[in-house]
């Protein structure tokens, strides 16, 4: 193994080793990720990990051995699941809702205007159209399918990640031709308001999740029984997700608008 996969090993392994030493981490990653799946809190968890841990540790034992396959011993256990309430599906939904729609009505608003401009146009306006409105149901139809399921999703992106890719691409592109094609225009508003709603809409949407993964409220460390006992914190890779997640939809938007002026404000 060369050093570059060995840093590769060490940087995925990282909680597992952690948490559970005497554990072989492959073992240890499926049985944590099935957990997750099934919706076990972190501290659940943390206790059923810390017995696999104590009882390998002591034993000299191998977990594939004293436990058998990691998935069909997770789910065996019957751990409690912690229930979300209807705050959480605020705090989990809200930022990413909030972030589309400001994309989608800066993006409406963003083109009338420079489309105004290149015809010197003094009132920009923008069209309200049955495609905008659908899509927008479309996705908030889907974000919220998403969570009621994220389990059963999740499990089957893990399972089949090609026809998982290939069905959001399919997603997505329903959410840009609805807009194409169902272009009738069912109201009339001001350019310049649409957009600067769009904005501001977007931009409170952005802060919302960034002060979310800076204050770790979506996180649900792995906990363990004990004190003194190592506990599982954010990663480098889980921070640069969180990051990834925050910032893309504000920086699709302002790509978005520079290729809008380029290629129609000329």
């Amino acid at each position: 193994m060369t050093r570059t996969s060995e840093k590769r090993t060490a940087a995925r392994y990282e909680i597992e080793r952690r948490l559970a030493p005497h554990v072989d981490e492959r073992w240890t990653e499926a049985f944590v990720l099935e957990l997750r799946l099934l919706d076990v809190p972190g501290s659940a968890l943390g206790a059923a990990l810390a017995e696999v841990e104590s009882h390998c540790a002591e034993s000299g034992e191998p977990a594939a051995d004293a436990f058998g396959d990691p998935v069909a011993y997770a789910r065996s256990l019957d751990l409690p699941v912690e229930p979300d309430g209807r705050w959480e599906v605020v705090t989990v939904l809200g930022p990413t809702t909030a972030q589309f729609l400001g994309l989608l009505v800066l993006g409406a608003g963003g083109s009338a205007v420079v489309l105004a401009e290149r015809a010197g146009e003094m009132a920009p306006s923008v069209d309200v159209t049955a495609g905008m409105l659908a899509s927008i149901a479309v996705f908030v139809a889907a974000i919220l399918l998403f969570y009621r399921f994220s389990s059963t999703v999740l499990r089957r992106v893990l399972e089949r990640p090609v026809v998982s890719t290939l069905a959001l691409t399919g997603c997505m592109t329903v959410l840009v031709v609805l807009p194409v094609v169902l272009d009738a225009a069912l109201a009339t508003l001001p350019a310049w308001p649409v957009a600067v709603c769009g904005a501001v809409v977007l931009a409170a949407g952005t802060v919302w999740s960034a002060v979310q993964v800076r204050k770790g409220t979506l996180d649900d460390p792995i906990v363990a029984p004990l004190p003194g006992e190592p506990q599982d914190g954010p990663d480098r890779s889980s921070r640069l997700l969180s990051a990834t997640v925050t910032w893309v939809v504000p920086v699709f938007a302002l790509a978005s608008l520079a290729v809008t002026w380029l290629l129609l404000g000329r």
